[in-house]
């Protein structure tokens, strides 16, 4: 997730009008960053950077207007956060002082699972001790009218438990799966998988060690 700066990302003041905002000679140009695809139902943040003549580069999502061309294959809330819709390409504008900048995000109507960063765990990873994982992302079901989403909880040797499949229907959304378990005593560490089934197909994710906090060392 991008981190807005409100004001400026720089430690001085951004050069303002008499009315507090920052005025319109000020603005040289403004940029502005997408995710480049999207699933039906998932969200993702678009950050639109103002370049003034200063040389500071203030984050202006809050005071930019924005819009979509095809609202109904993406569309955008008045913060710069866009869900996809529908399959399909849209273009993404956003406008600050009389400056605007784009960007052209596709949609894509698929089986699929996107995983966001920065999971979380709660108790003290010991063999022995409870525990809780949560990974949260999104998922996309496009080839059948449902499929079944679990999480899913291994270690070196296999699966250490696995919660009850949850039917979900067709289209795509956000997803928070979490899972309460023991640990065996002879872990060496634990991980956390979302597993979407459509018909015979399986998909899990994340696949990846290097995923951030997918694993949890276990302390002996």
């Amino acid at each position: 997730m991008a981190t807005l700066c409100v004001t400026s990302c720089g430690g001085d003041a951004v050069p303002t009008s008499p009315s507090g905002g920052v005025t319109i000679v000020e603005v040289l140009a403004v940029e502005l960053s997408c995710p480049g695809s999207l699933l039906i139902g998932q969200r993702g943040p678009c950050v639109a950077v103002a370049r003034l003549r200063s040389g500071q580069t203030p984050v202006v999502n809050f005071d930019a207007t924005w819009s979509s061309s095809k609202p109904e294959v993406v569309a955008v809330d008045p913060l710069g956060v866009v869900n996809g819709r529908s399959a399909g390409q849209a273009v993404v504008s956003a406008s600050y002082r009389e400056r605007e900048a784009a960007a052209t995000i596709l949609v894509t109507a698929e089986d699929g699972l996107r995983i966001d960063t920065g999971q979380a765990h709660q108790g003290d990873f010991r063999p022995g001790s409870t525990v809780t994982m949560w990974l949260q992302g999104h998922y996309s079901v496009a080839s059948a009218e449902t499929g079944r989403l679990s999480l899913r909880i291994t270690d070196q040797t296999g699966t250490v438990a696995t919660t009850a499949p949850l039917t979900v229907a067709k289209g795509g959304d956000f997803f928070l799966l979490s899972s309460t378990f023991v640990i065996p005593q002879d872990s060496i560490e634990v991980c956390r998988t979302a597993i979407l089934e459509v018909g015979s197909v399986t998909m899990a994710e994340p696949k990846s060690r290097s995923f951030a906090l997918w694993c949890i060392p276990v302390r002996q």
